[in-house]
Formats: C-alpha cells, sequence, structure tokens
C-alpha cells in the first residue's frame, strides 16, 4: 500500500511537471488526496500546500520525491526486466480509444488475443481525446490511441496514420458567405468569416486551430464552445454555424442526406495525426508488446481496407 502510495504521488507529479493546473486538478481527486495523506501522515510532515499559485511541493515535498523517483524507478526497472523470463505473455492490459477507432479496434483485438494469448486479459477504455491523454500521463492505461504524441518518457509514441480535416456547414450558409458559390477547398484565411462551434480548450482540435489562426495573423469567428459531438452536428444541421472534423459516418450520411456540405481545407496541417502510444515501464511488457503488436497489424490492415475513409498511413518521411 505505501509503496504504491509513492508510486501514485511520483506518477502524479512527474506528469503535472508542477504546472498549476495539472497537480491542482489531481489532488482535487479524492483517491490522490487520500494517498497524499498517508504519505504525510507515515512521514510526519506536510508534503504539498495550497498557495496563490495552486497545490506547490513543500521543501519537504521536494526532498521527499527527490529520494523516492530513484526508488521507484529502480523497482519498475526490476520488475520489467524479471518480466523478459516469462516465456508465455500473461497479465492485464489497459487499452484506450478515442470512439471513432474503439469500435473498429476493440473487437478485431479481442479475438487476435482469444486465438493467441490466453493467458491475457484485456481492458478497453473509451474517452474523448483528452480523456484518453489524461488516463495516459495519470499512469491508467498501457496502450492508447492519441491525437497528441505529447506524453512524456515513460510511453514509447509511433505515429500511425494522418487524416485530412473538413469543414462542416448548412449549404445556404456557405452560399451566403461566398457570394452565392461554395469554394472546392477551404483556406486557413477563410475562417474568421464562418461562424464557427468548435470544441473549448483544451481539446486537441481546438488548440490545432488557434495555432493555425495565430500563426496567419487571424481571429477565428467561434459562436459557441461545445465537446458534445452530437451537440454540434445538430447545431450545424440547423444552420447555426459551421463546424471542423474528419469525414466520419455521422458526418458523411449528412453530407449524403445534403443537410450539411463538407469541404476539406487546402493546407495540410488541417488535419488529424493519430499515434499509438504504449507503456515502457509497467511490470507486464511482454504482454503488452504482445497487444501492441495485434494493435499494428490490425491498424495497418484497417487502413489498407479504407475504415478510415479520409486517412492514409503515416510517411515515415513526412
Amino acid at each position: 500500500m505505501f509503496f504504491e502510495d509513492i508510486s501514485a504521488f511520483v506518477a502524479v507529479v512527474r506528469a503535472g511537471s508542477f504546472s498549476k493546473a495539472a497537480i491542482d486538478a489531481c489532488v482535487a481527486q479524492s483517491a490522490l488526496s487520500r494517498r497524499v495523506k498517508r504519505i504525510e501522515s507515515r512521514m510526519g510532515t506536510v508534503l504539498l500546500e495550497r498557495n496563490a499559485r495552486g497545490v506547490v511541493l513543500t521543501e519537504a515535498g521536494k526532498l521527499f520525491l527527490s529520494r523516492v523517483e530513484k526508488i521507484v524507478d529502480e523497482i519498475s526497472d526490476m520488475e520489467a526486466n524479471l518480466s523478459t523470463f516469462v516465456k508465455e505473455p500473461a497479465g492485464k492490459v489497459r487499452i484506450a480509444f478515442p470512439p471513432r477507432s474503439s469500435g473498429l479496434l476493440a473487437p478485431r483485438v479481442y479475438k487476435k488475443k482469444l486465438a493467441t494469448l490466453p493467458l491475457v486479459q484485456l481492458e478497453f477504455l473509451e474517452g474523448s481525446p483528452s480523456q484518453v491523454h489524461g488516463w495516459l500521463s495519470r499512469g491508467e492505461v498501457d496502450i492508447a490511441l492519441v491525437y497528441n504524441s505529447e506524453i512524456g518518457p515513460d510511453y514509447e509514441v509511433m505515429p500511425v496514420m494522418t487524416e485530412r480535416l473538413h469543414l462542416f456547414c448548412d449549404t445556404r450558409k456557405l452560399r451566403e458567405i461566398f457570394k452565392g458559390k461554395v469554394p472546392a477547398e477551404l483556406l486557413i484565411k477563410d475562417l474568421p468569416q464562418i461562424p464557427l462551434i468548435l470544441p473549448s480548450k483544451p481539446h486537441i482540435l481546438r488548440v490545432m486551430i488557434d495555432r493555425l489562426c495565430v500563426l496567419n495573423n487571424i481571429r477565428p469567428n467561434i459562436v459557441f464552445e461545445t465537446d458534445g459531438s452530437f451537440v454540434t452536428r445538430g447545431m450545424v444541421e440547423q444552420g447555426i454555424g459551421g463546424t471542423i472534423f474528419s469525414m466520419s459516418t455521422s458526418w458523411s450520411y449528412s453530407v449524403e442526406t445534403g443537410q450539411v456540405a463538407a469541404i476539406p481545407f487546402k493546407s495540410p496541417l488541417v488535419c488529424w495525426n493519430l499515434y499509438l502510444v504504449k507503456s515502457r515501464r509497467a511490470p507486464n511488457l511482454l504482454a503488452i508488446n504482445a497487444i501492441y503488436a495485434i494493435l499494428q497489424k490490425e491498424i495497418d490492415y484497417l487502413l489498407e481496407q479504407g475504415a478510415w475513409s479520409h486517412a492514409s498511413k503515416w510517411n515515415i518521411n513526412d
């Protein structure tokens, strides 16, 4: 129990890199709070304290962290090295997917596991890109598909595909904006003319659009913020504004029925980049590596079959 508490404490501080938002959010969780209190009770000193900037390490906390980091790393390395002596992969492997990939990949991975890895248990988690990234940063999953490659040194990151993004908007509104003619491709500089419905920060799509607008010295015309995919699609279909997304099955239906138009962006920078991530330090590395290899093959197969309609395999030279 004590070692688990220390490991969680070290993982959270590392993930947050001492940032106010990250540490403050983690400390607010009751499970972590209990762990910290148990450590502080056992050590007889306060490790974290709140101030105007949020939650920070005390001097005693910094000293404690510097000592226990080495211990946690050594034990993790020992577990990883010992696991290589196991002849057959075994144990639980936790995999996190964004919604669009979960239905495609989870069943295929599970069927392959049943046929080839009887001692491995699988746990699937499905969540928004921000949720998946959070699970990774807290060490709650072993493998994940993410749109953000900035994960940290404890994970191996491999790009697997890139997918062009489109503007989805009511056709009548587009004709009004562009004086009667809907363009075949959209420029980044066109965004200020279009009322946009986008997710709030730190959603990877919103961060990307804001960054591109800054680079082009323009301000996007964001009329509404929501992280709800059904809310977004409903508002677009009702002509309230446009949104930016990939050509998923749900959007394809809206386009085919004539409810909305889909315009690809001309710039190759307006795209999803999907990454496959796995832990470097988990104790059951043999099982993780086996499932990771299955995922790689299944992603390659699905890309060849066109399962992601506007996606292409990542070019190593990109």
